[in-house]
């Protein structure tokens, strides 16, 4: 429940002052890559003959996928299936990401300035692939993905080692974030969690439509001791 003042109007929180370091997740929040995720699920489903209307996970992980398709297929055998799948994310990968409107703008601006971070539920080579092609390999103090934790999002492992590779506390850090799924591991870090677009708009601490909003372009945090 949103916070209220006491005639019941909602308190708009806004962005932190003060802070740490800045954890980016990486799909569909800094790079417009969700419909390579969504797109080889497909293809896997397909793959075995199956329809794959309603399938794939928003914000989740390689592991994610595979369970969804086991439930739905539990003769496969999943070593294979793992493979498959990470052959047709590739190739999709492969044909292009794109920065989302306002990304690069950000980071560029926070990088000489504050410590900056991907916390990302896709596997860690493709995280630092994707940084490598977007040529950003000079912005972030990590690069984190889920090879590095015991557990994904929405569990906090991400977020809590990418704050501790940037030598802050988490309760110190803005978590940007597109899904439930990373808002709720943001805010189980224990950091100020910033949601971009509608999909996790009740999810955190402040909504905002795009990187491009008014109140990023005005942001202009300095750095806590």
């Amino acid at each position: 429940m949103k916070p209220t003042t006491p005639q019941g109007v909602a308190i708009v929180p806004s962005l932190p002052s003060r802070i740490g370091a800045i954890l980016f997740d990486m799909d569909n929040t800094l790079v417009d890559s969700e419909h390579a995720w969504f797109e080889a699920t497909a293809d896997l489903w397909r793959h075995a003959g199956s329809q794959p209307d309603g399938v794939g996970v928003l914000g989740g992980t390689v592991a994610d996928v595979i369970r969804e398709f086991l439930a739905a297929h539990p003769d496969a055998d999943p070593e294979p299936v793992e493979r498959r799948f990470m052959e047709f994310l590739h190739h999709h990968l492969a044909d292009g990401v794109v920065t989302m409107p306002g990304a690069e703008e950000l980071l560029t601006r926070m990088a000489p300035i504050l410590p900056v971070a991907i916390a990302s539920n896709s596997p860690s080579v493709i995280v630092r692939d994707t940084v490598a092609r977007m040529g950003w390999s000079s912005l972030f103090t990590a690069a984190v993905g889920t090879e590095d934790v015991a557990q994904g999002k929405p569990a906090p492992d991400l977020y809590l080692y990418a704050a501790r590779a940037c030598g802050v506390a988490p309760e110190t850090c803005v978590v940007i974030e597109d899904s439930p799924m990373g808002a709720a591991a943001g805010r189980a870090a224990g950091a100020f969690v910033l949601t971009v677009g509608d999909v996790a708009a009740d999810h955190g601490d402040l909504n905002i439509d795009s990187l491009t909003d008014p109140r990023i372009l005005a942001w202009t945090p300095e750095r806590a001791s």
